[in-house]
């Protein structure tokens, strides 16, 4: 097999692989970071026919696939790369299991002596990716959502909310003005916090979000909030409304953290689903800092 071919179809397993990872765990990565990941084992494969030592090949087999993860996932906590690096190799095991199956039928031994075969390959990698997505929802655990859980405490304007969050690694906002980071939150857990006029116009989606300003009792409540862009929010917003808390306290493993006034809440209309044991989207900047 030339080696160009070989390098190719090694970028396409891995990339499939990591694709299955980030799925599994409900991460967000963009597909050149993901292509990065690939590449590195791919360089790997080329290298393993060499003379190797043991020590090389251990590093090459085991600490490899955990540098493609951090290089596809990054930021992570040592936590989310242990599992992920066992993900990886769990649906490497997978397609490997499959493969030998598919080895044991004459007619699939004969394609793979050919160049047919990098075409049974490539169609496993999709086959495996097809089946997860179908069956994913019929495994669905909140258990996982613990494993990047955190806690939220807002204050603002002498009143105080806990709010169960989450860590999302595809959470980029920030405030266009100052470039605080954006923590995305479902307004309905705010209630007692906002002003009731405020909060009648979220409810109402007919409305456009920053309307919700004209209703404020006190124009001085206009400095604590902003409106920010976004994209993929919310199943259409375009445009959350911000507000800036006076301390929101971060809670994890026991823990607590303050992250001060620096930051953003952009109050979401749309909530994250029924299955969701989350109220808020915490960016993974926010989680790394300090």
């Amino acid at each position: 097999m030339y080696l160009d071919l070989l390098f190719s179809i090694s970028v396409l397993v891995h990339y499939s692989l990591l694709l299955l990872t980030a799925k599994f765990f409900h991460r967000q990565s963009s597909s050149g970071r993901l292509l990065m990941g690939a590449s590195l084992g791919a360089f790997a494969v080329l290298l393993l026919p060499l003379p190797l030592s043991k020590v090389a090949a251990v590093v090459l087999i085991l600490v490899l696939p955990l540098l493609m993860v951090l290089v596809a996932f990054w930021p992570l906590r040592l936590r989310e790369a242990i599992y992920s690096w066992g993900a990886f190799f769990l649906f490497s095991f997978m397609l490997a299991g499959a493969l030998t199956a598919l080895l044991n039928l004459e007619r699939f031994r004969r394609l793979f002596s050919t160049a047919a075969g990098s075409l049974v390959l490539c169609g496993s990698c999709a086959a495996l990716y097809l089946l997860f997505s179908l069956l994913r929802p019929l495994s669905e655990e909140k258990g996982w959502q613990r494993l990047w859980s955190v806690e939220l405490q807002v204050a603002w304007r002498g009143r105080e909310k806990r709010v169960p969050a989450y860590l999302d690694t595809g959470n980029r906002l920030r405030d266009p003005f100052s470039s605080l980071p954006v923590i995305v939150i479902d307004y309905r857990c705010l209630e007692e916090m906002l002003p009731p006029a405020l909060y009648r116009v979220l409810a109402d989606e007919g409305e456009q979000s920053w309307r919700a300003l004209e209703q404020l009792p006190d124009p001085g409540l206009a400095r604590s909030f902003t409106l920010i862009p976004c994209y993929g929010v919310g199943r259409g917003e375009k445009l959350l409304l911000g507000l800036k808390p006076d301390d929101v306290i971060l809670y994890e493993g026991g823990q607590s953290r303050s992250l001060g006034s620096k930051v953003y809440l952009g109050l979401t209309r749309r909530g994250f689903g029924p299955a969701a044991d989350y109220r808020a989207l915490l960016p993974p900047d926010l989680l790394h800092a300090g």
